[in-house]
């Protein structure tokens, strides 16, 4: 009886928390409604010639330059959802599937890279970046191996720090990278397709990227409740 008295007013400030930090939000859209809001579309027309804009100006840069700034700039924190909805338009302009591969070739270096980062001049930073976000570097163990690599991808956690983190864990290559590459590659593929309808106009992809998400969503919550069920750490 103690101690579920005392878990209802935790509850109660959880959801206190979150119906004050709504209201925020609501306040800050408000004022920046106000501050800018002549400067958006005003009417359905004016919204798609934005869009047709945002598609041809992503046309314009060389697909070399997007795929090094693919590579590069989510090791640095940047975030991959912005690729994720742009590289089609770009990398994808004369094959879909030509984008798709580029994309995946490029996240496959992309964890190379931090992988060795982590590991050589910006070691300290890395580590003192990981621990200043109050998350703890995994010892990882071949036997748990496998496990730690998918709960860390299953994760909310940044991209950049779930590769920093499992370099720093000494996960081993063909664990880091070849149990990493296909969650982050059916994500991914998912959010592209879905980008390249929205700013291209058609609906082709649509269905298709959220019958994808909808059937990864299903597989990360069967992996995250087979990772985390008492019968696997009764075991281990």
């Amino acid at each position: 009886m103690p101690h579920s008295a005392g878990v209802k007013p935790l509850k109660g400030n959880k959801w206190l928390i979150l119906a004050g930090a709504s209201l925020l939000l609501v306040c800050v859209c408000l004022l920046l409604w106000s501050l800018f809001g002549d400067f958006l579309p005003g009417s359905m027309e004016d919204w798609l010639a934005l869009r047709a804009a945002v598609y041809a100006f992503l046309g314009t840069i060389p697909p070399l330059l997007y795929f090094a700034a693919l590579v590069i700039l989510p090791a640095a924190g940047a975030p991959l959802t912005v690729f994720y909805l742009t590289a089609l338009s770009v990398l994808g302009s004369h094959s879909t599937a030509v984008g798709l591969s580029l994309v995946w070739l490029a996240l496959l270096l992309n964890m190379v890279l931090a992988h060795l980062l982590s590991r050589g001049l910006f070691h300290p930073l890395i580590t003192w970046a990981i621990r200043h976000r109050g998350l703890s570097i995994p010892q990882i163990q071949p036997t748990s191996e496998w496990q730690i690599v998918l709960a860390v991808r299953l994760s909310p956690i940044p991209f950049a720090l779930q590769n920093y983190l499992l370099a720093l864990g000494r996960a081993r290559w063909r664990t880091y990278l070849w149990a990493s590459l296909p969650i982050q590659a059916g994500i991914g593929t998912a959010v592209m397709l879905l980008g390249e309808s929205i700013l291209s106009g058609g609906l082709g992809f649509i269905l298709v990227a959220v019958s994808l998400l909808l059937a990864l969503q299903v597989i990360a919550n069967r992996l995250r409740s087979r990772l985390t069920s008492p019968d696997r750490h009764a075991r281990s």
